[in-house]
Order: C-alpha cells, then structure tokens, then sequence
C-alpha cells in the first residue's frame, strides 16, 4: 500500500496525486466513486456499467441503426442510468 498526502481545500476539494490519476486513467472529465469504510475512504473509476451496454446492445440489434442515431440512444441510455444510480442532483457530464 502506498499513502499520499493531499490538503483539502475550503470548497472540500482534494486534488489526487498524478501518479493515483494516471494509474486509475482518470482525466479532466473523470468521475470517480467515494466509498466510506470506516474512518477511511476508497477512491475508484467509475466504470461503465453493464446494464447500460446490455440495453444498448439489445436496441442496436433490433434495428437498423444508423451511426449518428446509435450514438444518440447510447446517451439517452446513459443519462437514464445515471439519473436511476445516482438521481437528477448529480450531472452526468
């Protein structure tokens, strides 16, 4: 295990260590998630989830998508999964 330390900022901000940012592949537009164990906190990439990509994949194999078309219902999925995890309160991007 490796420890790091950072200061919290008055709005409550921590900046990761590039090295932590790097290693999990988070950018600019990352989320991550904060789980509270304790008295402690794990920082994880919030990955895609599986329920998205499988109700993607069942809407692209009954049509005849077109590209442009495809990647709008991949966001109108994607936001209605977001909303259903994590409410209205929370922006997705």
């Amino acid at each position: 295990m490796q420890s790091f330390v950072s200061k919290v900022s008055s709005a409550g901000q921590v900046t990761l260590p590039k090295k932590i940012r790097d290693e999990l592949g988070l950018n600019k537009d990352s989320y991550v998630v904060l789980d509270r164990m304790g008295r402690a906190v794990l920082v994880r990439k919030l990955e895609a989830d599986r329920d998205t990509l499988a109700k993607i994949r069942s809407k692209v194999r009954k049509t005849g998508l077109t590209k442009s078309r495809v990647q709008q219902l991949v966001e109108q999925t994607a936001d209605k999964v977001w909303e259903e995890k994590y409410g209205k309160n929370l922006r997705r991007r």
